[in-house]
């Protein structure tokens, strides 16, 4: 699938899809360039969360562990362990900061308030423009044909683990 055939076909997507398919490049791509770190790995394991927070209570506790990679991702300061990692990368702060950026704001750009369509698919191409440019395959976006923005306030409906493994995966899930 084209990168435009994909942007015209997630335009029906839920804000959670959308997220989904950017921190699924964002994985890729930090394995492309050999950015690993525990920061790294919290802040894939937290994003991944999010698709499974259903109740406001379990979405208040996992919102408040969201990490230092993701507070950089809301314009914190980038973590001192990564900022040592730096100069081993093929990427610079800033280039880093607008990858880290897309996932991070999907999200946080529409949790507290109305969701905002237009600015979650401009992340989103970013996004899809990071995977065409490095060469990364594109997610398989039939997996999130089910999670569509006229859901739940633009959300989707809850999934299930299985689901949010085979969207992490991205393979189809039997």
């Amino acid at each position: 699938m084209t990168k435009d055939a994909l942007l015209d076909h997630a335009q029906t997507l839920s804000l959670t899809a959308r997220a989904c398919i950017a921190l699924h490049i964002t994985e890729a791509y930090f394995k492309k360039i050999g950015l690993q770190h525990p920061l790294v790995d919290t802040f894939f394991n937290h994003l991944w969360d999010h698709p499974l927070q259903s109740d406001p209570k379990a979405f208040s506790t996992w919102e408040a562990q969201r990490g230092d990679l993701v507070d950089f991702g809301l314009t914190d300061d980038l973590p001192d362990d990564l900022e040592e990692l730096m100069p081993t990368l093929p990427i610079n702060e800033q280039e880093l900061f607008h990858v880290v950026e897309a996932p991070v704001e999907i999200l946080w750009g529409n949790f507290f308030s109305n969701p905002d369509d237009q600015e979650a698919m401009r992340y989103l191409h970013f996004s899809l423009d990071l995977a065409e440019r490095e060469g990364l395959i594109f997610p398989d976006i039939s997996l999130y044909q089910n999670s569509r923005y006229a859901d739940n306030n633009g959300w989707g409906h809850p999934i299930s683990e299985n689901v949010r493994d085979s969207w992490r995966s991205n393979t189809n899930f039997v």
